[in-house]
């Protein structure tokens, strides 16, 4: 980042956090009176509309992160995280779910299973650093880099990597995965990073030949069907994660 992006972003980020913070809010309250009309189904209770127009005690909300942060605040704000209260899937979903509030332990933050509430739409920065500290920033916040952290909404993806090679030597999500932004690392599609750990591997006639027609590792190791949300749901979702090449992936060029 130039000194003129990195500028430009501390004169904008507090406007934009601003506004993102009150797209937020108030979708929140409407996804809330939108589920609590009973058009989502019926079960354990849900999030109270009263409750939130402001935020819960020791929750400050992504635009207090945002004026120290610029940059993983905007690298943040367009991912799947910061909107998956109103992903299209989840709506969807959400009209079919016997308990519906339970839903929100994972798709909005600060879910509170006993009143059914949630503070904010969306994963935001606190659903995985947690509630802002006053000691802040002299003290850090606390760093969401476990992969049990991750896996208590990715299951599917947790139970594959625990079965891994990755697993069993202790390879961390983070190791692969840019945490603000949520796209595996750049590294991963010019094979320089699985390499860094499997020089040998990708040096042998196969790899070269793939390599020779682009064909990257993630291509063939990390691939998984295109629509699987009512799999994902139930934790059976097939993500790629125990990095095995499935036969189908080989018969996708290799017909005969």
């Amino acid at each position: 980042m130039n000194r003129s992006t990195a500028a430009s972003l501390r004169r904008h980020s507090p406007w934009l956090a601003l506004l993102l913070t009150a797209v937020i809010l108030i979708g929140s309250v409407t996804l809330t009176v939108y589920v609590s009309a009973g058009q989502a189904g019926v079960g354990a209770p849900l999030p109270d509309a009263s409750s939130l127009g402001s935020l819960a005690p020791g929750f400050r909300g992504p635009q207090q992160c945002a004026e120290c942060h610029p940059a993983e605040f905007h690298a943040w704000a367009d991912t799947t995280h910061a909107k998956a209260s109103f992903n299209p899937a989840f709506r969807e979903l959400l009209h079919e779910a016997a308990e519906p509030g339970e839903c929100f332990a994972c798709h909005a933050t600060g879910y509170n299973a006993v009143t059914g509430q949630f503070v904010m739409e969306g994963v935001t920065c606190e659903a995985c650093h947690g509630p802002y500290r006053a000691s802040h920033p002299g003290q850090s916040m606390e760093m969401a880099a476990s992969q049990e952290l991750c896996g208590s909404c990715h299951t599917s993806t947790l139970a594959e990597w625990e079965s891994s090679r990755h697993g069993q030597a202790g390879i961390a999500c983070v190791a692969c995965h840019e945490v603000h932004a949520q796209r595996t690392r750049v590294k991963a599609s010019t094979d320089a990073l699985c390499a860094g750990c499997h020089q040998q591997n990708t040096q042998d006639e196969i790899h070269q030949v793939h390599k020779s027609e682009r064909i990257v590792c993630i291509t063939c190791h990390l691939s998984r069907p295109a629509d699987q949300a009512s799999q994902a749901v139930s934790g059976h979702a097939i993500t790629g994660h125990s990095f095995a090449v499935d036969p189908q992936v080989c018969a996708g060029c290799h017909q005969d």
